[in-house]
């Protein structure tokens, strides 16, 4: 597969995310691997009613929370492509900002690393965020171009 380019591992540090890159291992035997971990803009996500907040303020506010939920994709996406080296696999980490959702922000970088398949647990963090925005592994196995290996949650 390394020939044939990376396999992209979505990582949210997870139970889900971590057993799915254990079962990624066994089924793949390792090779080249992208670990993205997605983080949404603050900023981009604002709602409209914190309009009445002075702009400088209210930029101030957005631009520290976005440094901050980079910074914390940055270190997922590590702890991620760090489990995955351990398996077996040449993993690089990386962070991506969401623009529309993160199903789609997962397929993209698929596309940019032109990722040979996809990883994904079947649950992440948040059963509630699912049942609001749309499940993301649901999002990425009927929109993909691309195998995927969903991996239901579980133990090791």
């Amino acid at each position: 597969m390394a020939d044939k380019g990376p396999v992209l591992i979505a990582y949210d540090g997870s139970d889900g995310a971590k057993h799915a890159i254990h079962e990624a291992a066994k089924v793949l035997g390792g090779g080249a691997a992208v670990v993205a971990s997605v983080w949404q803009s603050t900023a981009a996500a604002a709602p409209a009613s914190l309009l009445a907040i002075p702009t400088g303020v209210a930029r101030q506010a957005y631009e520290e929370l976005d440094r901050e939920a980079q910074q914390q994709s940055e270190a997922l996406a590590e702890e991620g492509a760090s489990i995955a080296r351990e398996l077996g696999f040449d993993a690089e980490p990386r962070p991506a900002v969401c623009h529309v959702n993160t199903w789609s922000t997962l397929l993209s970088v698929a596309d940019d690393v032109d990722a040979v398949a996809i990883v994904i647990g079947s649950r992440g963090h948040s059963g509630i965020k699912s049942a609001l925005l749309g499940s993301v592994s649901h999002g990425v196995a009927n929109h993909a171009h691309r195998p995927v290996l969903l991996v239901r949650a579980g133990g090791h």
